[in-house]
């Protein structure tokens, strides 16, 4: 399932996205995506979606970038100031969680994809 939604972001954007597997864990890897103008140092980055073997049933939750995803004067985005090892890189993990209600119908990877775009709008 979490293949097909991919497959329908990444017709979205115009993008590549990838699913891998390590472990328990699940990946979806969007290459390049556009940040908003203005807001960081770098106008595209990787993201980096991190579910389970339960999706669609378990929700996701923050989002991952490359580590020169900071604002542009150098400062590190609110609640981005940690750096994970996934996948055999370093990202930066922007921990900032759903507030809203975790939808199994559709393809919720597109709604986590709208937070992650609405999040990124609201940078302080």
């Amino acid at each position: 399932m979490l293949r097909l939604h991919a497959a329908e972001l990444a017709a979205a954007l115009s993008a590549d996205a990838e699913v891998l597997e390590e472990g328990d864990r699940l990946f979806v890897l969007l290459s390049k995506v556009s940040l908003p103008q203005g807001r960081f140092a770098v106008a595209a980055s990787d993201v980096l979606f991190i579910g389970d073997k339960q999706y669609p049933l378990s929700s996701m939750d923050m989002f991952w970038v490359e580590r020169e995803v900071v604002q542009p004067d150098g400062s590190v985005p609110q609640n981005a100031d940690s750096i994970e090892q996934y996948l055999g890189r370093a990202w930066r993990r922007f921990s900032w969680h759903r507030n809203g209600v975790w939808r199994v119908d559709g393809n919720p990877l597109l709604d986590h994809f709208a937070f992650f775009e609405a999040r990124l709008a609201d940078v302080r």
